[in-house]
């Protein structure tokens, strides 16, 4: 199903851009050419156009994908950012076909590079790779050149699929071996945390350095660390600090991590935030989504910190500690909350809704902002309409607030992706 078309904010091409942006991960299909509008053929060759409307924190930057004379319901799973790095985009569009009689319907799915260069935008598609999921690909920007890195499991190990912009080809490099395992945990895990003791990739992040330093991130568990530059790869395990909800509360840990958990490297740091929601699924349903409705008492964000990346526990301090029942809102941001409908109960005749008994989601580390944390939030589960907040840890305050429109995931998967690629582009 395609994603539904939307108009870019007329202010967000002629502000000045901020050194980060928070794309919405999923692509719009519409025709909305600016500065940033790049062509290039898909595999079918017909024509292709994507752009950027960027715009400033908390407010999500939207990337535009154009086929010209094409229906935008052939549009399959959405055009999709998988992965940002520095000035450097990989996209995914996929496509299928009207079913032909007594025939297959026919899918065609590319991938792109998109990047910002010396004031000029360009799109370039790439040979088809073998399959992988959009978690396991990550991206190293190597001055004029890149490499795509995806590391994927298989019964025989781990095999790293890698693509170098100067041959323009995949290599695969398989078995690729764990010299150094993850440190065993510090306590006894649980039947009910059992998935604690399996790597599932969950986002990928890049050190960079001489060998090209890439970490795959189980967001619940650990970090698997290989130098994908090296004529021979390997892996290190590192740690993730352990689930609160696991330490704090004895909860059990099973599913996707993204909704709780954020990780990226800011100035060649490693920075993790966890954020716990306290609360408790209610025996009746809501009428607007037809599930149980949750009733949330607080919620909390950490933030941790790891400069040294030895492996080691101690290695990740916590630095920040945050309450929703104790974060600052200022009047004007009280304002802003309560006009939005966040903090405005229209069920109980206007009663005030706290921050604390709000839904948040999906936090996300700013990546020029040592203190910022965006949350995906919502009034209740599986609510479409959603809003980010701009927490500033340091600060313990509301920092901003901007309506983010339809979450068109619903919590599952990464409704916006942060970027460094504003800074890459003119002001």
């Amino acid at each position: 199903m395609a994603s539904s078309t939307a108009d870019p904010d007329p202010a967000a091409s002629s502000t000045p851009l901020h050194p980060s942006i928070l794309f919405d991960a999923h692509a719009y299909i519409g025709d909305r050419p600016n500065g940033t509008t790049a062509e290039e053929l898909t595999s079918s060759n017909r024509s292709i156009q994507v752009s950027i409307w960027a715009a400033a924190p908390p407010s999500p930057s939207r990337l535009f994908v154009h086929i010209p004379n094409l229906d935008p319901d052939l549009f399959c799973d959405e055009a999709h950012i998988v992965c940002s790095a520095d000035g450097v985009l990989l996209l995914r569009v996929c496509i299928v076909w009207p079913k032909i009689p007594l025939q297959k319907k026919k899918k065609e799915e590319d991938y792109f590079i998109y990047r910002y260069q010396a004031g000029r935008p360009s799109l370039r598609r790439l040979p088809k790779p073998l399959p992988f999921n959009d978690d396991e690909a990550g991206l190293l920007p190597r001055g004029e050149h890149f490499t795509i890195a995806v590391l994927s499991v298989s019964l025989n190990g781990f095999n790293l699929q890698l693509f170098k912009s100067e041959t323009w080809n995949w290599t695969n490099v398989s078995k690729v071996p764990v010299v150094t395992k993850q440190r065993p945990f510090p306590i006894q895990i649980p039947r009910n945390a059992a998935r604690l003791n399996m790597h599932i990739t969950t986002t990928v992040i890049t050190l960079g350095g001489k060998g090209g330093t890439m970490g795959w991130v189980d967001l619940w568990r650990g970090i698997l660390f290989c130098d994908v530059l090296s004529a021979t790869p390997t892996l290190r395990g590192v740690p993730l600090p352990l689930p609160s909800a696991l330490i704090n509360h004895h909860k059990g840990i099973d599913g996707c991590p993204k909704p709780n958990r954020g990780i990226a490297v800011v100035d060649g740091c490693l920075r993790m935030v966890e954020l716990d929601v306290h609360g408790e699924i209610l025996p009746n349903h809501d009428p607007e989504t037809g599930l149980h409705n949750f009733r949330v008492d607080n919620w909390e964000l950490c933030m941790y910190t790891n400069r040294r990346i030895t492996g080691a526990w101690e290695d990740w301090q916590l630095e920040h500690r945050v309450e929703a029942s104790n974060i600052n809102i200022d009047p004007a941001m009280h304002w802003k909350l309560r006009h939005s409908g966040l903090l405005y109960n229209k069920t109980e005749e206007g009663k005030e809704r706290k921050l604390q008994n709000l839904l948040p989601c999906q936090p996300t580390l700013s990546l020029d902002d040592q203190g910022a944390v965006y949350l995906l939030t919502k009034v209740k589960f599986m609510q479409p309409e959603a809003w980010v907040l701009a927490v500033d840890v340091k600060g313990n305050k509301i920092q901003a607030l901007a309506e983010f429109g339809i979450d068109r995931t619903l919590g599952l998967s990464l409704a916006y992706c942060p970027s460094r690629i504003s800074s890459y582009m003119d002001a």
